[in-house]
């Protein structure tokens, strides 16, 4: 059995600081973090993945766009 932590939309949410409707549309347009969708309604967000999705945008100025171009 895995020790992963998984987390609701509204933890995840809380956690990242955002609303749950910008992480729902986020979901939707496949800008936001990686997701576990378990049934037709049921989605959770694993923490060590939600973290790692926000660290690598942590940018140090506004001209720095990250690690390269995005999709």
């Amino acid at each position: 059995m895995s020790s992963e932590v998984l987390l609701t939309v509204e933890d995840a949410a809380a956690r990242l600081k955002i609303s749950k409707h910008t992480l729902n549309r986020w979901r939707g347009t496949g800008e936001g973090p990686p997701y576990i969708k378990s049934g037709p309604r049921l989605v959770r967000y694993n923490q060590g993945a939600l973290d790692a999705w926000a660290q690598d945008r942590t940018r140090s100025s506004t001209t720095d766009h990250g690690k390269g171009p995005r999709a």
